[in-house]
């Protein structure tokens, strides 16, 4: 018969730790009153997304580990870049 140890299922250490990062950019970005949210559960290149009005601006952010190398963050951005000053925006509500 089966331990209930083998019914429970482990938290994923990385999973939790991403989220954790993923809402405290958010939490702060909102505390500078920004328009910010999580793409929660994504597996886009987007985590985070943060609006600020005054600048017109629209900040996509990749939340990766603080141990990831500088030279991996580089090539991360490269692969990416072609979503920098590509987008028009348009606010509906639907």
């Amino acid at each position: 018969m089966k331990d209930i140890k083998d019914y429970i299922i482990m938290p994923n250490y990385n999973y939790n730790k991403g989220v954790r990062k993923e809402r405290a950019i958010v939490n702060a970005a909102r505390k500078r009153g920004l328009i910010a949210f999580r793409s929660a559960g994504s597996h886009s290149p987007i985590d985070c997304v943060i609006i600020n009005i005054k600048l017109k601006s629209v900040r996509f952010i990749q939340s990766k580990p603080d141990s990831m190398s500088k030279n991996k963050r580089k090539q991360l951005a490269e692969e990416h870049k072609e979503l920098n000053d590509l987008y028009k925006c348009c606010f509906q509500v639907i």
